[in-house]
């Protein structure tokens, strides 16, 4: 695009959403008809040199954020209104609600890890620009596929990376093997070791949590055969950084966390800041096996899953 038609779009969008100008009279001022004018406005949005959201009033979800955090010790929980019944702008509100937090947890001179999924791919579309000095971003888990199927892992990685100006680093395997001593020797590969050993000093961790369905991305990436894949379901409820666990938020299977390529369970326990993010009623099982674990220390929630959430919990224990 040549400069001065760069300059007409930039004039023809201020005049129209800072001044509030008339379409009308935005042509006759530039000289151009009224449905130039209209279609400049749509290259702009479509370009982002304007940005266009509705940001709904904070209101009613308090009592919910209350219950949540009391019932499960986290320090905060957000809890976003499902305003129209649409799963993917619910899926935006609460990625955004994160995005706009993110700034108050990572701080200079920092490890941030992140996992991988389709809710981290929404997140990482809203990521503000951060400016941190000397803060490496870490892949917590493995997340390469010999299939099509992408995890997003990189994308990822590479988007946190940029928000926040630091270097990146990749944890360049399978999530999970078919051997436990298959998993330890890659795990003991120079380029996997030292992304471990960056963990270790993670300080703010950044996951959603994945819950048992056909559609898996740990299912869609190949790691299962459809009948292993039914045995887990029978005792998991979903998994944390590839980690399968309960409804009490304990490890299902050691021998199968034993085939996991990335940051151990207990040590993803151990980060200060671990910052969960989770939308769908469909995943009230997993996120509440991830909070009775103590998985989170933040929680980024739609409204009918958090009640979803509190429900369960609360049949789960008057039946124990």
């Amino acid at each position: 695009m040549d400069q001065n038609k760069e300059n007409l779009i930039l004039r023809v969008a201020k005049m129209y959403y800072e001044m509030k100008m008339g379409q009308q009279e935005i042509g006759e001022k530039e000289n151009i008809s009224k449905s130039t004018v209209s279609r400049l406005l749509k290259i702009a949005m479509d370009e982002g040199y304007v940005e266009v959201r509705v940001k709904p009033p904070v209101f009613s979800a308090a009592d919910l954020e209350s219950e949540l955090s009391s019932r499960f010790a986290l320090r905060k929980t957000v809890v976003i209104p499902d305003m129209i019944g649409d799963a993917g702008v619910l899926l935006r509100d609460v990625a955004v609600a994160m995005a706009e937090d993110l700034p108050k947890y990572i701080g200079d001179h920092s490890v941030l890890g992140v996992a991988w999924g389709r809710t981290l791919n929404s997140l990482v579309q809203f990521l503000p620009k951060m400016r941190r000095e000397n803060v490496i971003v870490i892949q917590l888990n493995g997340g390469s596929s010999r299939a099509l199927y992408e995890s997003g892992a990189t994308e990822i990685v590479r988007a946190f990376k940029n928000a926040v100006e630091g270097d990146g680093y990749l944890l360049p395997a399978p999530a999970i093997v078919d051997e436990p001593r298959i998993a330890q020797v890659i795990m003991e590969d120079s380029q996997i070791a030292s992304v471990l050993e960056l963990a270790k000093r993670c300080e703010t961790a950044v996951f959603s949590v994945g819950h048992i369905a056909q559609e898996s991305v740990l299912y869609e990436l190949g790691c299962f055969t459809p009948l292993e894949y039914q045995a887990i379901a029978r005792r998991a409820v979903g998994d944390v950084c590839s980690h399968f666990i309960d409804l009490e938020g304990n490890i299902v299977d050691p021998v199968l966390d034993a085939r996991v390529v990335g940051t151990p369970l207990e040590q993803i326990k151990k980060i200060k800041n671990k910052l969960m993010i989770a939308v769908g009623a469909q995943k009230e099982r997993a996120v509440l096996g991830a909070l009775r674990g103590g998985f989170a220390d933040v929680l980024y929630i739609d409204e009918p899953l958090a009640k979803a959430v509190l429900a369960l919990d609360e049949k789960t224990a008057a039946s124990a």
